[in-house]
């Protein structure tokens, strides 16, 4: 069987498209590690970044290799930063010490919110977000790419006594 490259872009797009819309359909679960309750990144989230991340840098290679006029430097260089600073927005693993909650990410510095330092806990898009607010500026946000949007949201009012703000 042959396939034409009009097909094969039709497959690509398809399993994109599965890829980054479908991370929202599955819930994920909250894991217990030695530091406390982690609400990590939904695994197929970061598959999909796996798997996009790698396919823009190769196609991206793919067109400088075919293409019959070099690509400026500039090109190339703004490509990268593009790349660097969505790695770096990727939402990091939050997690519930006994004590404080704690945002973990790549290439920031950690936040953490003691509890009794919590201001409010505020719910977005219909509950998929969840925003604590703590008295020291500090913003974690629980964002539709992370595990279990509901038991966050119950381990958080637990912990702080404060109620969830729609």
């Amino acid at each position: 069987m042959h396939l034409e490259p009009r097909m094969l872009r039709a497959i690509a797009v398809g399993i994109a498209i599965l890829l980054l819309y479908g991370s929202r359909l599955s819930k994920g679960s909250v894991v217990q590690t030695p530091d406390g309750l982690a609400f990590r990144i939904k695994p197929l989230f970061a598959w999909s970044r796996a798997i996009a991340l790698p396919a823009y840098i190769i196609f991206f290679g793919y067109v400088m290799t075919v293409q019959k006029q070099p690509v400026p430097w500039w090109m190339a260089l703004l490509f990268i930063a593009a790349i660097a600073i969505g790695v770096m927005q990727m939402p990091g693993t939050i997690t519930l010490s006994p004590t404080a909650i704690t945002q973990r990410f790549w290439f920031q510095p950690s936040k953490t919110i003691p509890y009794n330092d919590v201001i409010a806990i505020q719910a977005m898009q219909a509950g998929r977000m969840t925003r604590v607010l703590g008295d020291n500026r500090v913003k974690i946000t629980h964002t539709s790419n992370h595990c279990a949007a509901i038991e966050f949201q119950q381990e958080m009012e637990r912990r702080t006594g404060k109620r969830l703000i729609t």
